[in-house]
């Protein structure tokens, strides 16, 4: 008779199981779910608080320290659109576990888009016969057709023009009915006769001028006329941001090339330039409209010098954003549009600005800016 087989080699003799066989490793309860969503709740609460209030101060230092400070001036003539980019993140998990957080993130891209960027309501009344109407525009690298297209729409008594060096006698022929004057870079042209054309003395960069002042007869009385064309900043911006020159500028050890010196030196000559010009356009005695190319962001402290003792056309009675530069971009940040405003028309004494705007077209380097003004008569 054979013998019993034998029970297998590590099975208990009661047939239970083996201890070891079922053991938990990692056990997720009810408990640890709660508590992880409590955290990352809390997570996102705290992030979005830091984000909001970093946003507000950040918008605060570009518009009233900007160039004093050199990340705000170089971030100035970035897309502003830019500061909305941790929302990319931070606002879809908000939506998946604090929801109720998106509501300041939509805040913030208000504040931005309309308050900051500086987003005008303004209405626009129908032109009538005693206004002086302006075009003023940076001739450079531009879509010349384009430009005599909305000439010939808006029809300007006077048209300024800057980086045109020799160009006045050009556009005075295809303008008819127009005087003209060339001076340097600059061109203007008038319906009305030119009395004076000189270059502004007050105010040079390395000798050489940066305004043209004009003086013309208008319904009997002499108006003074300024055309600007301060410095582009996309040399220095270009060479700071190259990478080398960063640590070495911003110690005051850059390496010192002819003619600007480093970047704190470029951004202190800049704003002396600012000062310059803003004192002999305060020390203007007759009525005066200024315009131009002042290459300035609308935003910081070079703009707040101007905009402090002149009135700011656009932002008096502009309508939407009023960018000007670059017309046509391939960045989708800026929805493949400009993101600056730095051609303006400001206005001193003697005058009342009743609409001010940037060209339609997007295919130049920058816009052109028209503006109307309606006089306000002298006591």
């Amino acid at each position: 008779m054979s013998e019993p087989a034998s029970s297998p080699q590590g099975a208990s003799s009661g047939g239970g199981a083996h201890p070891n066989r079922d053991q938990v490793l990692f056990q997720i309860t009810a408990g640890t779910i709660d508590s992880v969503l409590k955290w990352t709740r809390q997570a996102l609460g705290w992030a979005t608080l830091l984000y909001v209030a970093g946003f507000l101060l950040f918008l605060f230092g570009m518009e009233w320290w900007g160039e004093r400070f050199w990340l705000f001036c170089v971030l100035l003539y970035a897309p502003i659109q830019t500061s909305l980019l941790p929302l990319v993140v931070l606002t879809p998990l908000c939506l998946l576990f604090r929801w109720r957080l998106v509501f300041w993130h939509l805040a913030a891209a208000f504040v931005l888009i309309f308050v900051y960027m500086t987003f005008r309501w303004s209405s626009v009344p129908s032109p009538n016969g005693s206004e002086l109407r302006a075009v003023t525009f940076n001739f450079g690298e531009s879509n010349r057709p384009q430009f005599m297209s909305f000439l010939d729409a808006v029809k300007p008594d006077i048209i300024l023009i800057q980086d045109a060096k020799g160009r006045g006698a050009d556009l005075g022929r295809k303008i008819p009915g127009m005087y003209f004057s060339d001076l340097d870079q600059f061109a203007f042209l008038s319906k009305f006769p030119i009395q004076k054309a000189e270059l502004v003395g007050g105010a040079k960069i390395h000798g050489e001028p940066v305004a043209a002042r004009y003086e013309i007869q208008y319904q009997g009385r002499t108006i003074a006329i300024y055309s600007v064309h301060l410095p582009t900043p996309r040399q220095q911006l270009s060479r700071f941001l190259g990478g080398r020159h960063i640590l070495g500028d911003l110690a005051g050890h850059g390496h010192r090339e002819a003619g600007y010196g480093d970047f704190r030196d470029w951004v202190r000559e800049r704003m002396s330039l600012a000062g310059a010009l803003a004192k002999v356009l305060a020390e203007e005695k007759e009525p005066m409209i200024v315009g131009g190319d002042f290459n300035t962001p609308d935003h910081g402290y070079i703009y707040h010098i101007f905009a402090g003792e002149m009135t700011d056309c656009f932002a008096r009675v502009g309508r939407g954003w009023g960018l000007t530069f670059p017309g046509y971009t391939h960045n989708p940040i800026s929805f493949f549009g400009p993101w600056l405003r730095i051609d303006y028309f400001f206005t001193g004494k003697g005058w009342r600005v009743t609409e001010c705007r940037p060209e339609p077209g997007s295919k130049s380097q920058h816009k052109a800016v028209f503006a109307r003004f309606a006089p306000i008569p002298m006591s």
